[in-house]
């Protein structure tokens, strides 16, 4: 997904040498409309973060198999 994309959906993020990395909780908790690739995420100063690349929109698929395992 587009970095500029996110940023439009207020999705946390922070800039470090010069890539922006965006907040995992941040899209966990607040953008139930995307997922992310989890092999992806890094760990910064304890938070974990992850490059617009490896974030996607759900799929009617995705939708489909949350509510086949619902917590």
């Amino acid at each position: 997904m587009l970095n500029t994309r996110l940023k439009t959906k207020r999705v946390k993020y922070v800039k470090i040498n010069n890539i922006e990395y965006f907040d995992v909780q941040d899209i966990k908790d607040n953008h139930p409309e995307l997922k992310i690739e989890v092999d992806k995420i890094v760990r910064i100063n304890d938070v974990a973060l992850i490059v617009a690349d490896y974030v996607h929109l759900t799929t009617e698929f995705d939708k489909m198999m949350k509510q086949v395992f619902k917590k």
